[in-house]
């Protein structure tokens, strides 16, 4: 199986991306660390963890996007499955056990576990809205290949959805339902690519390894959220145009996220 993490200048998150990657209790992994012409030290972050099972590739031009690194990633990888890792998120141990066990198992093409979407310093929790995040997703390397990601100035959703979307009407989709995501958008707080916060993924793997009842933590905490409350993402948004233009939603986000 291929991992890829789509990775910008972003060292401090990266260091525990790669890391819970590299505890899964799925071992015949790769990971591919791709670097959307990172310039800062991240390539000595992926170098620092000198497992043979992890590889970094540095595109020559910005994407702006995780649409450019996801591309290279697939033309890279050599296994017969894909999952992704947001550079900012985290996976639980059992995380890909779970989708080979469900994908593989039943003879599907893409499958995802349940997601934690947590807002800026646990002030919001919830289960995201519709689609599943890419760092939750596995599905077979010749679908994602056959469909690729589309560059965000052509689209007017994001590259994400859209890319999930169009395989899910390719092939399906498999819920396994079990929470292995925790997911930390970086749209939701703002700077964030000019600041480099990682205390929180930071928390969170230290919980993980020391907290013996994490899982089912979260889940109460799961189930004490209101269930209208709103996530904190298009409240940092400039007035939405009617209609929204390709490219828009990813490059407001973008300006969020301090990248413009």
């Amino acid at each position: 199986m291929s991992v890829i993490i789509a990775t910008y200048n972003w060292s401090s998150v990266l260091r525990y991306a790669i890391r819970t990657v590299l505890w899964q209790t799925y071992r015949n992994i790769e990971l591919l660390v791709i670097g959307d012409a990172c310039t800062d030290d991240s390539e000595q972050v992926v170098d620092s963890f000198a497992d043979p099972r992890v590889r970094w590739h540095n595109l020559p031009e910005n994407c702006g996007n995780q649409f450019g690194p996801n591309n290279a990633g697939l033309g890279l990888a050599r296994g017969e499955y894909v999952a992704y890792l947001g550079h900012d998120d985290v996976w639980f141990p059992t995380h890909l056990a779970w989708l080979m066990k469900g994908v593989a198992g039943t003879g599907a093409l893409l499958g995802y576990t349940r997601t934690e979407w947590i807002g800026p310093d646990g002030g919001y929790r919830g289960y995201g809205y519709g689609m599943p995040p890419p760092s939750a997703i596995l599905h077979e390397t010749g679908l994602g290949r056959e469909i690729g990601w589309r560059d965000y100035r052509e689209l007017v959703e994001g590259p994400d959805h859209d890319f999930v979307r169009r395989a899910t009407a390719r092939s399906g989709l498999l819920e396994i339902p079990v929470l292995t995501v925790f997911k930390f958008p970086s749209a939701w707080r703002k700077n964030s690519y000019v600041e480099k916060p990682s205390h929180e993924q930071a928390a969170y793997v230290r919980r993980i390894e020391c907290e013996r009842d994490f899982i089912a933590n979260e889940l109460a905490a799961l189930g004490r959220a209101r269930p209208d409350e709103k996530s904190p993402g298009f409240a940092l948004l400039a007035e939405i145009p009617n209609p929204v233009p390709p490219g828009w939603l990813v490059t407001q986000f973008r300006k969020t996220r301090g990248l413009e």
